[in-house]
């Protein structure tokens, strides 16, 4: 199945995506991560959520 952004929905992923590429860009010159090492702790920071998730739900 493929799905399709209206206008406005593509207006507000151009304007997060934006806002996300200044956020990496300030972390990078300020507090020394790298875009690559940003990449690695947001997977990292994904597998940490679906961890505590599955605790909740299922009650490990």
């Amino acid at each position: 199945m493929r799905i399709a952004l209206t206008q406005t929905g593509q207006d507000v992923h151009d304007i997060v995506s934006e806002l996300y590429e200044k956020h990496v860009r300030t972390v990078e010159s300020i507090g020394g991560i790298q875009a690559d090492e940003f990449a690695k702790l947001n997977e990292a920071l994904g597998r940490l959520e679906r961890f505590w998730t599955d605790q909740i739900r299922f009650k490990l």
